[in-house]
């Protein structure tokens, strides 16, 4: 079981254990993409500066224990269930995009919706934002709405009115944020 895992598998539970995992679940700023070295050091620090150091300790005690078991198939939480910092990496491996609707002129495209037409549900990018990406919200699809700066495109439509856009304005899209949306946006056409 790796550490990932067994903060999954303490979600559902009702103890300090449980409400650590919580805390570490919503954490926009978690590292789960770093060594099990790394998040330790991560948790120590943050927990010490928030109080909750012994909880955290009796955490790792009980990891330490569970760390050589094997993960238990049935347990959806540890399956299942994703830190905040998880999200981005997950939809961009698993959303579909058949359709896209950007919104804005030719020249300044500030929203972008991928759309899943088969599930009815889209990923809603503020393109001008520089919030993560792991914050990314899913709408459905009917409760888009659809003005007089709305078109309606496919994926390949998209990508070139997306990447030809000159953004004539002062506020610009944030680069990192531009590039993953395109990227995301290719591996879908």
């Amino acid at each position: 079981m790796t550490l990932i895992e067994f903060i999954k598998s303490q979600l559902s539970k009702d103890t300090q254990l449980g409400d650590l995992a919580n805390d570490i679940k919503g954490d926009k700023e978690f590292p789960s993409d770093k060594t099990e070295e790394e998040i330790i050091s991560y948790l120590d620090f943050k927990t010490r500066s928030g109080g909750t150091n012994s909880t955290f300790k009796r955490f790792l005690k009980a990891y330490k224990i569970q760390k050589d078991t094997e993960v238990d198939q049935l347990d959806l939480d540890t399956k299942f269930s994703l830190l905040r910092t998880e999200n981005w990496k997950f939809y961009k491996e698993n959303f579909p995009v058949d359709k896209v609707i950007l919104i804005g002129q030719h020249s300044d495209f500030y929203k972008a919706y991928c759309i899943d037409t088969t599930n009815k549900k889209a990923l809603y990018f503020d393109i001008k934002s520089d919030n993560s990406l792991d914050d990314i919200s899913m709408v459905d699809e009917e409760r888009i709405h659809i003005g007089n700066l709305t078109e309606q495109v496919s994926v390949n439509e998209a990508i070139s009115l997306l990447e030809k856009c000159t953004y004539d304005t002062p506020v610009k899209p944030d680069k990192e944020r531009f590039l993953e949306l395109i990227e995301f946006l290719k591996a879908n056409n």
